[in-house]
């Protein structure tokens, strides 16, 4: 039997045992090019549900089997065993024109996948030797300016590398589509037990929504996804790089505006709080998208407030440059409710800055062995320069851990990382180093530990820096760290 004919078959046992259609819903065509087309029938599923025809609807979910158990947490219904009856032809009328990959999980609006029209994009037009998912008739239902990537995400969400963590989210997506920009659904990569920020961010799909037609839209950007032609991708990366920065950036504020109230008992009022001159030097410097966020997050604590009074997080999701805007979600999640942190890898050498599960990023050091301790600390005290100089035995930059003699510093042994040569202290290269005196605020916490990180190293090509700097030396101080 052809596939065309099995499937032919597939949706005549579906008239068979839900009769009464006077729907023209489009699914046919898309049936007839992609046979394993369980999430259009699971989508399917939901409109019939929406509007009250439980018979179609739990036909549809039973036809899309894992699909269905992946969404909505229990099996899928048992399919109707097919009667043996003769074959009547279907109407011409039921080879519905245009395809849509399925309807919009609980709220029923209609999901296209995306295939560019128009003199723009000719260039990305699938040839019809290839499989590919048709829409012939996108862009009659969804305007150019919510099908082109014209305007920044406003969700960046990575998910896990299997099909049910990507259509769990993508439901997630089109439940959540108050706006008109778009949300980028991207590969969390992982790195061990860790989520792995520097390495995730390859574009997986983007959800558009156009509330004037009621319609949402899905544009896929990898094939292994979706079994479709994807379109070209190049602004969506484009997207995640300009955006990755700034997140950074903002996980740096927040941490510094909650390290300032554990350490004060007040919130900052005005960005001098944070960035000031050594001994004040919260944070190590201030770009300037920074003071909009601070704004934001000060109305965020005065509006909070009334209600509990500390907000664990203050993520700014309205100012800034637009670039940035898009909310961390999915695998990203965590950024914007755990402060950045330090954990030391004794065994593997290895110094990361991270938040929750994500590993920003994994630094080689030298240690000191067993005179090395482990615990938890904290850093009391940023200072450049110490001991007046860039190149002295603690470099240009040095973090007290805990007002004691353990620190984290430069070397002017830079072979000594990877061993076990200092005194107990943390050493670092210079670029390392200064790199990680901007991440992290005063307060930060410190775990040294045996083992736990990964020995893959994770350093960005183009470093995270802040600018407006003030003066973080202190000249009426020797240092005596245990290098």
């Amino acid at each position: 039997m052809s596939r065309e004919k099995r499937i032919e078959e597939q949706i005549q046992h579906f008239y068979e045992n839900v009769p009464n259609v006077d729907d023209a819903l489009p699914l046919k065509d898309y049936l007839l090019k992609h046979e394993d087309s369980r999430m259009a029938w699971y989508l399917l599923g939901k409109q019939y549900e929406r509007s009250n025809d439980d018979a179609k609807a739990t036909y549809c979910f039973g036809q899309a089997g894992e699909i269905y158990t992946a969404f909505e947490g229990k099996p899928a219904p048992e399919l109707p065993k097919p009667t043996v009856k003769p074959r009547r032809k279907l109407r011409i009328g039921l080879l519905w024109f245009g395809v849509i990959t399925g309807l919009l999980v609980a709220v029923g609006l209609v999901i296209y996948t995306l295939h560019h029209e128009g003199q723009k994009l000719a260039n990305d037009a699938p040839n019809d030797s290839q499989s590919r998912i048709p829409a012939s008739s996108v862009n009659t239902s969804i305007s150019s300016q919510v099908v082109e990537l014209t305007s920044s995400p406003r969700v960046i969400a990575a998910v896990g590398n299997t099909r049910a963590q990507a259509f769990a989210e993508l439901g997630n997506m089109l439940q959540h589509s108050e706006s008109t920009a778009p949300q980028l659904m991207v590969i969390g990569a992982s790195l061990g037990k860790w989520n792995d920020w520097l390495k995730s961010g390859k574009p997986i799909a983007a959800v558009y929504t156009e509330q004037s037609a009621g319609v949402s839209a899905i544009r896929w950007y990898d094939p292994r996804w979706c079994d479709c032609m994807p379109q070209d991708a190049s602004e969506a990366q484009q997207a995640v790089r300009e955006w990755k920065p700034l997140q950074e950036a903002k996980a740096v504020l927040q941490s510094a505006f909650l390290h300032y109230r554990e350490q004060t008992g007040s919130w900052p009022t005005e960005p001098v709080d944070l960035n000031d001159s050594y001994p004040m030097n919260t944070i190590a410097g201030w770009n300037d998208e920074m003071t909009a966020w601070f704004d934001e997050m000060s109305t965020t604590i005065s509006e909070q407030i009334k209600a509990e009074p500390d907000p664990t997080t203050l993520w700014p999701l309205d100012s800034g440059s637009v670039d940035g805007l898009a909310a961390p979600a999915g695998m990203f999640g965590e950024m914007m409710e755990q402060p950045l942190e330090v954990i030391v890898d004794k065994g593997n050498h290895r110094l990361a800055v991270v938040s929750g599960t994500i590993i920003l990023r994994n630094y080689e050091v030298g240690l000191g062995g067993n005179r090395t301790p482990k615990g938890e600390f904290v850093i009391t005290e940023k200072v450049r320069e110490p001991n007046g100089s860039t190149t002295s035995e603690y470099g240009s930059r040095g973090m007290t851990l805990s007002n004691g003699r353990y620190g984290i510093h430069g070397t002017n042994q830079p072979n000594s990382l990877g061993k076990d040569e200092s005194l107990g202290c943390v050493r670092m290269s210079q670029e390392d180093l200064e790199e990680l005196f901007d991440l992290v605020s005063l307060g930060t916490k410190v775990t040294i530990v045996e083992e736990g990180l990964p020995t893959e190293l994770r350093v960005p090509q183009e470093r995270f820096k802040l600018s407006n700097t003030k003066n973080e030396t202190n000249p009426h101080k020797v240092y005596n760290w245990l290098n």
